[in-house]
């Protein structure tokens, strides 16, 4: 597919670029980062001259996948949307007589970014690290159940439809579907560090992979608590806040319950971003049939977060 460059704005839309059509959330996301390098990196998955109709710019596309995250969009949901809001064709740079992405364009482009959203994330971190938002005290460790878009058959079978998800969660209250991870960095409450698998995995596997290494203390509950993972962090000189938990037959302490105490106080502000996925970009459904579309999605969440987390950032 050909890649197309940003259009130039015309002398249509200078006439309603007023006050009355801006969106002041998304005018301060647009100057938060440098957008440069985020488009080169997609715009390696496209070809650049050869026959075919041209694409939609590449980073109108990205910033579509955006605006779907922020206001909970289907995928012909955003047609809709971005045919509509002024505010938001401005964002994505589309001029008033430009024709908007339909359903499947944006489809298609979630598949082609799939492969490199976690770097396009990265990117992001680089770029908001380099104004100094991370502040690395430390790194607060978390995941979360996210039900599957199909309905299982029972829980010995699989949705034939979704067969990537799986039964997770206690006994009490088990979901069919995946499982969000990430590692938060303290004060900030910047993501740093995801990973997206079926609800089945065990929280403790994807420990290291949140860990960015730079942190000076990483907090985590009780499913994290391990030998093996206190070792690991105090060969890299990390200094280990994973929370207490008592052996088969024995209580734990009273000083390991004030300790418990004391960073459950810390710790317990990843809920909080969980929260705002859930409740304010109503997250708590997943969109797709499939981990490697639905890891997309979650990453493309983790970006529109921290997008809109450095508007307050900056602005403090």
């Amino acid at each position: 597919m050909i890649r197309r460059e940003q259009p130039q704005s015309s002398i249509v839309d200078a006439f309603v670029n007023v006050s009355n059509y801006r969106n002041r959330t998304l005018d301060a996301v647009e100057t938060a980062v440098d957008w440069t390098p985020i488009r080169q990196n997609i715009e390696r998955l496209y070809r650049r001259t050869g026959p075919g109709r041209p694409a939609f710019p590449a980073l109108t596309l990205f910033k579509a996948l955006l605006i779907q995250q922020w206001h909970n969009l289907s995928d012909p949901g955003l047609e809709e949307a971005l045919a509509d809001r002024l505010s938001f064709r401005r964002f994505c740079g589309l001029r008033l007589e430009d024709k908007v992405p339909d359903h499947s364009t944006v489809h298609r482009f979630r598949d082609r970014i799939a492969p490199i959203m976690k770097s396009l994330l990265a990117e992001i971190n680089r770029q908001l690290d380099a104004q100094h938002l991370i502040l690395r005290q430390g790194t607060l460790i978390d995941a979360t159940l996210i039900q599957a878009a199909a309905h299982p058959v029972s829980k010995d079978e699989a949705a034939p439809v979704d067969p990537d998800a799986r039964w997770g969660g206690k006994e009490d209250h088990l979901i069919y579907g995946y499982k969000g991870h990430i590692g938060l960095d303290e004060g900030s409450e910047l993501i740093r560090q995801a990973k997206f698998t079926p609800a089945n995995e065990h929280d403790g596997g994807s420990f290291e992979a949140l860990v960015s290494g730079d942190e000076a203390v990483v907090y985590a509950d009780k499913a994290y608590a391990s030998q093996d993972r206190s070792d690991w962090l105090r060969d890299r000189g990390i200094e280990d806040g994973i929370l207490f938990k008592a052996a088969r037959g024995r209580d734990l302490t009273a000083i390991q319950k004030l300790i418990n105490q004391e960073l459950t106080a810390i710790r317990r502000n990843v809920e909080h971003v969980f929260g705002t996925m859930k409740r304010i970009y109503s997250w708590r459904r997943s969109r797709y049939f499939n981990l490697e579309r639905n890891r997309c999605s979650f990453f493309v969440l983790c970006s529109a977060y921290n997008l809109k987390r450095t508007i307050k950032l900056q602005a403090a």
